[in-house]
C-alpha cells in the first residue's frame, strides 16, 4: 500500500441544515473519486489519519469533524443533538463535497458509522454513496453489549456505562493513570503505545459537554429501521477484543443491510480500528473505490 503525500489540506465550511458551519478537510487530487470519513465520538478528523497515509494518492479524501468536535462548533442547545443532526451533517458533507453525477466510498467508525447508518434512508446519501464501510461501531444495544466497564452484568455494568457515556464531565489532565484507563476501555493491550497517546490527546481535548450530549444519544441509539434502507455494497469491520462494540454488533449490522459485501474480525484488535489496524481499513476502503468508483487499484 502506498504511502500517501497529503500535501496541505484545502479547508472549507459547510453549512448543515440548522446553520452548524461543519469544519471540513479535503485533500488528495480535485478530481478523484471520492472518499468520506466520518470520526468516532470524542475525538476529531485526526483520527482518520493512519488510514489516510495508507490510501492510493489518486484518491480524494474528504474528512470533516463531527459538531462539538475538533473544529466545528460545540451545540448551544439540546435541539443541537441527536442522531438525525449526525444523518443532516453526513449529507449536507456528500452534497457539498461530492460533484454532481458522482459518488463515493463513505466510511464511518464508532460514532461516525452511526452517523452514516441513521443518514440510511435519506435522499442525497442514496444517490452519493456507492459504497459503505462500517468499523466499530453499533446501531442498537450499545450500553447492553459493552464489556468496557470492569463490572458483571448483574452488578449494574449497562447502567455504569451510561452513566459514563452521558456524564458532562472534564477527564482532567492526560497523565500515565488515564491514558492507560483510556487504553483498556478503547483499545487493545498490544495497541501502538504511540497510537494510544495520539487517542488520549484527543479524547481529553473534547468539549466534555458534547461529549456528555453525544453520549446521551447513544444510551437510546437503535438505527436498525435506516441501516435496513442501506442498499450500497456495506463492508463491516471489527476488533475481535473491541469492548465498547464487541463483534456481535458487526454481525447485526450484516443482517440488516441489504448488500453486505464482507464481515471482518480483525484478531487482537480493540475498538479504535483506524489507529489500530489502519492498514485492514486502507485495505478495503481501496478496494471499495476500486470496484464501485473506477478507482485505480490500490498499490
Amino acid at each position: 500500500m502506498a504511502i500517501r503525500h497529503l500535501g496541505p489540506a484545502r479547508e472549507t465550511r459547510v453549512v448543515s441544515d440548522d446553520g452548524t458551519e461543519l469544519h471540513v478537510e479535503v485533500r488528495g487530487p480535485a478530481s478523484g473519486p471520492t472518499v468520506v470519513f466520518s470520526h468516532c465520538w470524542a475525538t476529531s478528523l485526526a483520527s482518520w489519519g493512519p488510514v489516510v497515509r495508507l490510501l492510493d494518492e489518486d484518491l480524494r479524501v474528504v474528512l470533516y469533524d463531527q459538531r462539538g468536535h475538533g473544529r466545528t462548533p460545540v451545540p448551544l442547545t439540546p435541539a443541537g443533538y441527536g442522531e438525525e443532526k449526525l444523518a443532516d451533517d453526513l449529507c449536507a458533507v456528500l452534497a457539498a463535497t461530492v460533484p454532481d453525477g458522482e459518488r463515493a466510498v463513505v466510511a464511518g467508525h464508532s460514532m461516525g458509522g452511526m452517523t452514516v447508518m441513521a443518514a440510511g434512508d435519506r435522499e442525497v446519501f442514496r444517490e452519493k454513496a456507492a459504497a459503505v464501510l462500517l468499523t466499530n461501531t453499533g446501531c442498537t444495544q450499545l450500553t447492553g453489549r459493552t464489556t468496557a466497564i470492569p463490572l458483571p452484568k448483574v452488578l449494574g455494568r449497562s447502567a455504569a456505562a451510561a452513566f459514563t457515556l452521558r456524564a458532562p464531565l472534564p477527564l482532567g489532565p492526560r497523565n500515565p493513570a488515564t491514558t492507560a484507563a483510556l487504553k483498556f476501555i478503547a483499545m487493545s493491550p498490544g495497541a501502538d503505545p504511540r497510537m494510544v497517546r495520539l487517542c488520549a490527546r484527543m479524547v481529553h481535548a473534547c468539549n466534555p459537554v458534547a461529549r456528555g450530549r453525544w453520549g446521551d444519544m447513544m444510551n437510546r441509539l437503535d438505527l436498525d429501521a435506516t441501516v435496513r434502507a442501506i442498499s450500497a455494497p456495506t463492508v463491516v469491520v471489527a476488533g475481535a477484543e473491541d469492548r465498547m462494540t464487541p463483534p456481535w454488533h458487526a454481525h447485526h449490522i450484516a443482517s440488516l443491510v441489504q448488500d453486505c459485501a464482507e464481515v471482518v474480525e480483525v484478531p487482537g484488535a480493540g475498538h479504535m480500528g483506524p489507529l489500530e489496524f489502519p492498514d485492514v481499513l486502507a485495505d478495503r476502503v481501496g478496494k471499495l473505490a476500486a470496484n464501485h468508483l473506477g478507482a485505480s487499484p490500490a498499490r
